[in-house]
Order: C-alpha cells, then structure tokens, then sequence
C-alpha cells in the first residue's frame, strides 16, 4: 500500500512525434484509494475504459480535446467545402497588404495550419467552422508553444480576422466568425525610450564608426515614417529642393501615395545620401546607400542590436526612435501635427501609442494646480 499504483500506457501521435518519440505517458494514478481491493477494482475499470476513450471516443491525451467529426466532402474549387487550411491559404494568397504584415500573418498561419493538422480538424470544411473550432485550435497553439500574452492572443485574432474577412469578400463564407471572438485584455507598457546621455552616445559611436547606418539612423529618427517605407523609397521620390518626399503607405487594403516635409535639421543627411544617385535607385539599398536592391525590414533591427545594443549596452529598441521624435514634435507643436508627420489621419494612434511624455505632461499639469484645502 505505500507503493505507487497506477495505470499507465504509452500514446503515440505521428503529429507530435518530435515531441514524444517514444509515445506521450498517459497514467491514471490510484493512491488516494483506501484499499487493496479497491485499487484493483480501480485498475481493472481504468483497463477498460482507458481503451474505449482512445479507440471510441477519439480523446487525444496530448491535446486534451476529443478529436471533432468533419464531413470530408471537398471540391476543387475554392468554396464553403473547401478544407480548412486550404481556404485560409488561399485567403492569404490573395492577400494585399503591406509586405511586413503579410511576413507577420505568414507565421501565425503556419501555427494555425499545423495546430489544425494535430487536432485532425484539416478535412473540416471552412463553411463548417465555428468559433469552437477556432478556440480549441489557438487552446492547442498555447499547450504545445507555450501560454498567449493579451498582445500576442489579440495579433493571432487580428491576423486570423484579416484571413476570414478575405474569405467573406470572395462570398466563399457569409460572416467572419473571428469577429465574434473576444480580445483578451493585454499589459500596456511604456515603451522605453532614449535618455538624452544614451542619444549623445549613439549618435557619437554612429557618426565615427557606421556613418551610413548614422546617416539612416537620423534621417529615420526626423522622418516620422515606418522603416518599411524609407526601405522602398527611391531617388526620384525625394524633392530636396522643396524639402519633401512622396511614399507609398500601405494599410490594409489602402495604398495611397503621401508626401511628408524634410525637416530643416534632417536636410543635410538627405542631401549627403542622394549626392550623385541614381533616380531610379532605392535611397536606402545593401549597405544603406543608394543601389538597385530593396532591403528587408530586418536588416535594420540586426544593424541595432549588434552595433548599439550588444556594443554600447543600450535597452531601448530601434523603433523607440519614432515615439521619441513624435512626442519631442508633440510637445513643441501639437498632436495634429505629429500625426500628420506619421501619415496618421487621426491623432489616436499618437495620444495611445508613440507619445510617450503624454502621460508625465499631464502629471506635471495637475501638479502645478494650487487648490488649497483652506486659507
């Protein structure tokens, strides 16, 4: 009686079988009953019926759900029977957004697809699918990769509503069920930005070592733009003489050209990286001077983390730079004028978002208010 009893046997998924090469242990513990006899009745029933779960009931120990019954009638063509995974892939192919949120939403749907496949949902037909289905597959994403933060749980959410709304307008499903799916409620930190020290350094360390990273560094810090849109602009763009540029700002299914000020600080950079350079030639190509190639986003996060973070021990990451200009422009004119600096239509995104000083102002506002109690 003071040994271990317990039932146990080995569960074998081909899906997991990186995971658990020799099978996932199932076991069915008996210790808390108070006798002999009753354990082995204990055992004897769990022998039974450990089996039926399995081999009747279609229960998966390792995703903790019962695997659904689909109807495995497809068509060739993309439509309400079309599977799953094919439908989403699909929608993704078709997809018209900026090319750094389709590499974001490309990622999500690998998870997705393979969490589907491990649930043996993948013959299940898009019209077919409800917000249980979808639940039980994000349940499985976070047992097998590790829990969702709020802001993680709600990008997957936003992603997979992009995917289904793009399924809705080719009327292959009637509603975005997504859209019915709750956000989870998501830690808003303060994003943590420069000290006036650490700009001094970096732009010291920059200017002497990496003048060509320097030189993009400053023109990204005044500029007001995403990284992806320097990226891809070209010579021909860029009006010195009138101290503007024209970009291609891309959201959602939304492209319009827009054109943003140089500002006066910013010209001599601007003038420096297009001396002798081609019209047609991106500004910012392989080695951030002007060439033929576009450049990924990435490369600029991989030039801060070796070059500022790992050498001078900085915490603060590259896109720090536009919340720290935004809301240095806030506080010396306005917040209409910071979203009209970031293409924004609104000043929403610059109150909740990139005004990081928003929030000590009105500190220091309500500490300055001379209400005395009496006298």
């Amino acid at each position: 009686m003071n040994k271990s009893w317990y039932v146990q046997t080995y569960f074998y998924d081909p899906l997991f079988a990186d995971k658990y090469p020799k099978g996932f242990p199932y076991r069915k513990k008996l210790n808390k009953l108070a006798t002999v006899e009753e354990r082995k009745m204990a055992a004897k029933l769990y022998l039974e019926e450990i089996p039926k779960l399995f081999l009747e009931k279609g229960y998966n120990p390792i995703t903790r759900t019962f695997m659904f019954s689909v109807n495995e009638d497809s068509q060739g063509e993309i439509s309400e029977r079309t599977f799953i995974n094919d439908a989403l892939n699909y929608a993704f192919s078709v997809l018209k957004v900026a090319n750094s949120t389709k590499i974001d939403i490309k990622s999500v749907l690998k998870y997705f697809c393979r969490s589907v496949e491990q649930l043996r949902l993948q013959r299940l037909p898009i019209g077919e699918v409800k917000r249980k289905h979808i639940r039980a597959i994000i349940d499985n994403i976070e047992r097998t990769e590790g829990e969702f933060s709020g802001h993680k749980f709600n990008k997957y959410r936003s992603y997979l509503q992009i995917l289904f709304s793009e399924l809705v307008q080719d009327d292959i499903i009637e509603t975005n069920i997504i859209t019915g799916i709750r956000k989870r409620k998501q830690e808003k930190k303060i994003r943590q930005t420069l000290l006036p020290e650490e700009r001094e350094l970096v732009n010291n360390y920059l200017r002497d070592n990496w003048p060509d990273f320097w030189r993009f560094v400053n023109i990204f810090f005044h500029s007001g733009a995403r990284t992806t849109e320097l990226l891809r602009l070209q010579v021909k763009d860029v009006d010195l003489k009138n101290q503007v540029y024209r970009t291609l700002v891309k959201k959602g299914r939304n492209y319009n050209w827009v054109e943003r000020p140089i500002k006066d600080i910013a010209l001599p950079f601007w003038e420096k990286q297009l001396l002798f350079a081609n019209p047609n030639h991106y500004v910012f190509s392989v080695g951030l001077v002007p060439g033929e190639k576009a450049i990924r986003r990435d490369q600029i996060g991989k030039r801060w983390r070796l070059r500022v973070k790992k050498t001078l021990g900085i915490q603060a990451d590259f896109y720090s730079l536009k919340h720290l200009n935004l809301t240095e422009v806030s506080e010396i004119l306005n917040h209409k004028e910071a979203a009209a600096l970031a293409g924004h239509t609104s000043t929403q995104m610059i109150e909740q978002h990139y005004d990081v000083g928003l929030g000590q102002r009105k500190n220091n506002i309500v500490k300055s208010v001379g209400n005395s109690f009496a006298g």
